[in-house]
């Protein structure tokens, strides 16, 4: 019989539980340390790590070393977008309340991205703008997550958890060198008459002072409303679940640091990095099972308990089939028949997430 957690009350008089706690966390402590709270950090150091020996190496070396990164993450990015299909087609529940959506949409949505070239410089315009938000809505839900580990009300701070991971998110987008180039992708849409739109890029980099100020200073009035609101929720009996707050801790960290202090290339490498990382690892803690039991039954296995054998094979399947298509968007996304099916599959992964996982359904 599993053991039920009951709050602390010998430590912190805010802060709940240990990291060590396997009841508070969601794979395991070592898991979670290593690909979900802790992931930020892990990546980040990998990255540094990695640009750092290639400083060291002879101009065309370390140009190499340099590419092979972008492109390896690049992969493992567009590899991720695919990974929600076990949770979307294959599992009967999930597929079952939203078959309508999950069938009609990406069809239409296809064929009007390939049958219109001015919907598709609009569809990849967008899918750069919604992936800003749909990462920082990942780590706000793995955040309501460990809310619900530690038996906390599903609702209780939802808001200020929405307010404060957004921020922490775009805030140092905003207020750092990578600005431009998430906004320089308003420039595609000039061809089609959109001037006014097209032209604030230009804007954009003329005022990144003032936007700067205006971002750094909406970073510390969410903050600081999220900080009260977290403080009338400890004075009603609210205890911050210690993941919780390593895992807001570690994004807000690693975001000031990779968006609003690295270089573009080396902020765009950590945060899709550890992005991608996150959800490969929530899919397979959530889904994994169906897939092990699935390879069971092809392969001659123990079916609904497949063996060491039949699970390791499941888990490599699952990423080999994920990165082949991660390799296909890389190499292909640019060729006119295939850019539209890869942008439709990149603004059918961030939707999806909106509604396949829900933590107040207890979906997760």
């Amino acid at each position: 019989m599993a053991s039920v957690y009951t709050p602390e009350t010998n430590r912190s008089p805010f802060l709940d539980g240990r990291l060590g706690d396997p009841r508070l966390a969601i794979g395991g402590p070592l898991f979670d340390a290593l690909l979900l709270w802790g992931c930020p950090l892990v990546c980040a150091l990998f990255v540094w790590l990695w640009l750092g020996g290639a400083a060291m190496l002879p101009p065309g070396l370390e140009h190499a070393a340099v590419a092979s990164l972008a492109a390896a993450v690049a992969i493992v990015t567009f590899a991720h977008l695919v990974a929600v299909v076990p949770r979307a087609y294959l599992n009967p529940d999930v597929f079952a309340a939203h078959r309508r959506r999950l069938t009609w949409v990406p069809i239409l949505l296809v064929a009007a991205l390939l049958a219109s070239p001015a919907l598709l410089v609009c569809a990849g315009v967008l899918a750069i703008f919604w992936d800003v938000h749909h990462s920082a809505m990942q780590t706000f839900g793995l955040a309501r997550i460990y809310d619900m580990k530690a038996g906390n009300k599903p609702l209780e701070l939802r808001q200020a958890d929405l307010r404060l991971n957004w921020v922490l998110y775009v805030g140092p987008i905003a207020a750092g060198a990578s600005l431009m180039d998430h906004v320089g992708s308003l420039r595609d849409l000039g061809p089609l008459g959109w001037a006014a739109i097209a032209g604030l890029p230009s804007l954009a980099e003329s005022q990144a002072g003032a936007i700067r100020m205006a971002a750094v200073a909406a970073w510390i009035a969410i903050g600081l409303w999220a900080a009260w609101d977290y403080r009338s929720a400890v004075a009603r009996g609210y205890r911050l679940p210690v993941h919780k707050a390593a895992l807001v801790g570690s994004t807000a960290l690693v975001s000031i640091a990779a968006w609003g202090l690295a270089p573009p290339i080396a902020a765009f490498a950590i945060i899709n990095l550890f992005h991608a990382l996150q959800y490969f690892a929530l899919v397979w803690l959530k889904e994994g099972g169906r897939i092990e039991a699935a390879c069971g039954r092809l392969t001659g296995g123990l079916g609904d308990r497949p063996d060491r054998r039949t699970r390791s094979g499941a888990l490599a399947l699952f990423l080999v089939l994920c990165l082949g298509f991660g390799l296909a968007y890389h190499g292909f996304r640019d060729l006119r028949w295939l850019g539209g099916p890869f942008i439709a599959c990149s603004l059918l992964h961030f939707w999806y997430d909106s509604f396949v996982w829900s933590v107040r359904k207890r979906q997760v």
